[in-house]
């Protein structure tokens, strides 16, 4: 069973100036399960302000997908009540790839070392769960996307991610379409970020096909982008072909 950060659990958050509003409120980890509807809007605002539209969760699909049966693994850190951080991932694979969907901290609370201790820490413990789990992330490609104050530097989240250890799949990434009203979403990367050293490519097909098809029915392998995704992951097998991340620009070079 999925399981989250023990209810209720506190954290000690690096030192740093007092965010506005929230001064000597203690942070405490929750999972999603346990907040009221209100929380849960403001999770969602949280995302929203960080996430583009076609990358973002519906209000509707994070009730279900992370408070309904057998939600995925969630975690929000709260501030006298109030969600300042969230950490979502889904299980797929037969609970043997973990994706990391979501990690969004309040700008009040960047820089402080709390995404570090939600991604180096909560996501290690979910992973653990499961023997030799294979954990993945979705990021921007900054050849794509520049970046701006609301959605953040993309070379900068390559650099957070490198500090903890990922590493780049070369692959041109694309994110399923979420729903019938949205595209897919181009210039996307995908880290691996536990430790194993291999290039595991038949997994992360089998997850690249089981993700498209959850998002947009199974006649969507038959697309021409996402078969040839799925045909350039099962040719990774070779360990050397994990990069650093620092090699993002190459990915796309023909």
């Amino acid at each position: 069973m999925d399981t989250a950060p023990e209810t209720g659990r506190p954290w000690n958050m690096t030192p740093g100036p007092e965010p506005d509003g929230e001064s000597g409120d203690a942070l405490v980890e929750v999972p999603l399960t346990d907040l009221d509807d209100g929380q849960v809007d403001a999770v969602h605002e949280l995302l929203r302000s960080t996430f583009r539209a076609d990358e973002l969760v519906s209000l509707a699909g994070l009730r279900a997908g992370y408070r309904g049966e057998a939600p995925h693994p969630s975690v929000v850190v709260l501030a006298g009540g109030a969600p300042v951080a969230v950490m979502l991932a889904e299980w797929h694979v037969d609970h043997q790839v973990l994706l990391l969907a979501y990690l969004a901290v309040a700008p009040s609370m960047r820089g402080r070392g709390l995404g570090a201790h939600l991604v180096g820490d909560v996501l290690a413990r979910w992973a653990a769960e499961r023997d030799g789990a294979l954990v993945l992330a979705e990021v921007d490609d900054p050849a794509r996307w520049p970046g701006d104050a609301g959605h953040g530097d993309p070379v900068a989240r390559l650099r957070f991610y490198g500090r903890l250890g990922a590493r780049l799949v070369p692959l041109r990434y694309v994110q399923p379409a979420l729903r019938a009203s949205s595209g897919r979403v181009d210039g996307m990367l995908l880290l691996r970020l536990d430790r194993g050293t291999d290039a595991p490519g038949d997994r992360i097909a089998a997850f690249l096909e089981e993700n498209v098809v959850a998002c947009e029915g199974a006649a969507a392998l038959d697309d021409p982008q996402v078969a040839g995704l799925v045909a350039d992951a099962r040719a990774l097998t070779d360990g050397r072909a994990l990069w650093p991340v620092d090699r993002w620009a190459e990915v796309r070079a023909p």
